[in-house]
This record gives structure tokens, sequence and C-alpha cells, in this order.
């Protein structure tokens, strides 16, 4: 449990769960159902231990997703040879 006047660590868990779920999602759905179902299942386990807020929970996700996302749009861009 958190201790009163400690600041709630940062949700790494969460925002990996979240950025694996986001990144195989569109290559493999089904997989990525799985990793998306599994990733909701640790979010909640942290904010029911008391380990986060529901709002650090909440950015975890969005971050790790974001991160996935600009990933896969960064290995689409076309790479120019620099001279």
């Amino acid at each position: 449990m958190r201790r009163a006047g400690h600041p709630p660590a940062r949700p790494d868990r969460d925002l990996a769960a979240f950025g694996f779920a986001g990144a195989v999602a569109p290559v493999w759905p089904a997989a990525g159902a799985a990793c998306g179902v599994s990733a909701v299942l640790v979010a909640a386990e942290r904010v029911h231990s008391g380990a986060h807020y529901p709002s650090d929970v909440a950015a975890g996700a969005v971050i790790g997703i974001a991160a996935a996302a600009l990933v896969r749009a960064a290995l689409r861009l076309p790479w120019r040879r620099v001279l």
C-alpha cells in the first residue's frame, strides 16, 4: 500500500503492457486482443492493490499505445540517405 505523503510510482508495467498490446494488435489481431485483456487486468490489479491511481494507469495506457503507434509510423517513413 502507498503511504501518505509519497507520490505514486510511475506506471511502467501498465505502459509496457499497453504498448506491447498496441504493437501486436495491427499485425496479429487475435494476439493483440489477448494482450489487451491482460494489459487491462494488469492495470486493474495495480489500481486495486493501491500501487497507482486510476489516472496514473490511464496515462500509462495512453503513452504506451501512442508510443507503439509512433514506432509503427516511423517504420513506414521513407528513409532518405543523408549526404
